[in-house]
């Protein structure tokens, strides 16, 4: 939070926007626990999206010229969260 004060003029923006976004974050977390409850493999899925960004973070790519696109960042973790959650569709029926 320090660092946006380097940016901003109006603390209060900055104040306001941060306790915004943890409120947001803390909904979205009891969300993503009882989704982690219901399908197995999201977990594994969750992981591997984790190691996706912070491998899009420290290796730029010199084929997008360093920048690697959102259409693309998006597409894998959409394809990533889909697959994890039929798999474990899948894996559910089996048993």
């Amino acid at each position: 939070m320090p660092a946006i004060f380097a940016l901003a003029n109006e603390p209060f923006i900055v104040f306001t926007s941060n306790i915004f976004a943890i409120i947001g974050l803390r909904s979205l977390f009891f969300v993503l626990q009882s989704m982690v409850k219901a399908f197995l493999f999201l977990r594994y899925g969750l992981g591997v999206i984790l190691v996706f960004v912070g491998l899009k973070m420290v290796w730029p790519n010199e084929a997008f010229g360093g920048k690697f696109p959102i259409s693309w960042s998006l597409g894998i973790i959409g394809t990533i969260l889909a697959v994890s959650i039929l798999v474990s569709i899948a894996w559910n029926r089996v048993r």
